[in-house]
């Protein structure tokens, strides 16, 4: 029994790490911004996103039977072939899919590493959207922002 759990472990980790390696390859590990419409005393919302686009819809299911989200067809310019994309954000299922990727990864190793401190550090402020941040955490999260915009350059 133990030696079959052994297997399932690396069976595992041997997938993981093809999922990792497209990532690297294929994928964006960013933290994106957006600035709220209509709503006044909001502040910019910053967030972990995570995805892959490419033309193989094979590869894609893989990512959304593991780590779940739905697939999206991208419109194509003439004679190319259909591009699809998964992908999915947020400040806690983005760092729970990273640290599974996490020791697999090379390229993208250090963005990952910053979503992750950036999501654990979001988790502890105790603000939900943004509403009225106080100016320190709007610095900090800007500067995690600038930081990943640097590394995806």
């Amino acid at each position: 029994m133990g030696n079959m759990k052994s297997q399932d472990n690396q069976r595992e980790a041997v997938f993981l790490s093809y999922l990792a390696g497209i990532i690297d390859g294929e994928g964006t590990i960013r933290i994106g911004s957006s600035k709220p419409t209509n709503k006044i005393n909001w502040n910019t919302i910053y967030y972990a996103a995570i995805s892959v686009g490419m033309t193989n819809r094979k590869i894609i299911e893989m990512f959304v039977k593991k780590f779940g989200s739905k697939i999206r067809e991208e419109k194509c310019v003439a004679n190319r072939k259909k591009m699809y994309r998964w992908g999915t954000s947020g400040n806690f299922v983005v760092p729970t899919i990273l640290k599974q990727l996490l020791p697999y990864l090379v390229v993208k190793k250090e963005q990952a590493e910053l979503v992750i401190k950036y999501c654990s550090k979001v988790k502890t402020t105790g603000f939900r959207r943004n509403k009225k941040l106080p100016i320190n955490q709007l610095l900090w999260r800007e500067d995690f922002y600038q930081k990943m915009k640097k590394l995806n350059s």
